[in-house]
Order: C-alpha cells, then structure tokens, then sequence
C-alpha cells in the first residue's frame, strides 16, 4: 500500500485527469490484491481427475480446514474447481455424485446451469482459465461416513465430460 500513496503522492501534481486514473489503478490494485489474499487462504483439496477434456488446474475450499475436507451435517460448503477448457464451451450442465461402494448416488446442486456456476461467463473460450463453484449443503439427515464426491460439468449437446473430478470427503455430525 506504500508503493499507492507513493504513486498518488506523484500523480497528484499532475493534471486532475491523471489523479482520477491513479484513484482507478489503486482500486483495481486493491482488487486484485483481495482476490489473491482470498485465494491464498482458501485450501487445496486433495482431488482425482475422472475423465476430463479440460485441464483441471486447482480443486479448493475456504471452507474446508485440511485437504480432505471435514463436512459438518447442517452446514454448506462452497467446492471450487478451476479448470481451462480445450474447446469453447457454449452450455454447462454441472451435476454431483457421490460414490459410496463403488455406486455414484446424484446429489442436488443448487445451481446446475454450468454457466451460472462459472460466474455466468458463457462461452467460455479454449484456454480460458474459469472456476466452477458450487454450494453443498449437507443434510443432517446424510449418515456420517467416508465418501467420494464426484463433480462434472459436462458441455449441453456434446459427449463427454469437460470436467469430471472426485473429491474424498467425509461426512460428521
């Protein structure tokens, strides 16, 4: 922040056009900056890719304290995958799974419109690095046990998963 009021200190003795440009840069910077605190804090999760066509890139949390995140019953957690797709992606259907024994069970997003998910950035150009984030509540009435959740966002019209992963998780009461 010392190297803002340095840079305002400068600017201010210039025309007033420019101090309204340093005042924008000083938002954009401090923008920018809680963003990346926000994401510093926020947990890697540990996490498989399951047949994505895109490039899966980071799995996180801040709600979760360790890579395999603990969920409370009663609570909700915001999982968020960032991802850069091999081609430009026009609809998004995101669903949820989660695989006890070996059998995927379909668990209801609150958003499954894939677009929306991404902060309503459809389309979403090849190479374009965008995060998916959904919010899980967990029931109190889902047992407490171990499990896989199994995340995809699969392109509208198409074949194929444009990002399939599996998160471990384990549900406490």
């Amino acid at each position: 922040l010392a190297f803002l009021h340095c840079l305002e200190a400068v600017v201010s003795t210039q025309s007033t056009g420019h101090y309204y440009i340093t005042n924008n840069l000083r938002m954009k910077f401090v923008s920018v900056f809680a963003v990346l605190v926000a994401m510093a804090t926020a947990v890697d999760l540990t996490h498989k890719d399951c047949g994505s066509s895109a490039t899966v890139t980071r799995a996180f949390s801040d709600d979760c304290a360790d890579a395999v995140c603990k969920l409370k019953k009663g609570n909700t957690y915001h999982i968020n995958i960032s991802f850069q797709p091999a081609n430009q992606l026009t609809a998004l259907k995101a669903s949820l799974a989660g695989v006890i024994a070996g059998i995927p069970i379909p668990f209801p997003l609150p958003e499954p419109d894939g677009c929306v998910a991404c902060g309503n950035t459809c389309p979403i150009a090849a190479g374009n690095e965008v995060t998916f984030t959904e919010a899980l509540k967990v029931e109190p009435a889902y047992p407490a046990l171990r499990l896989v959740s199994r995340w995809k966002l699969s392109a509208v019209g198409e074949n194929g998963d444009v990002i399939c992963v599996e998160i471990p998780v384990v549900i406490v009461s």
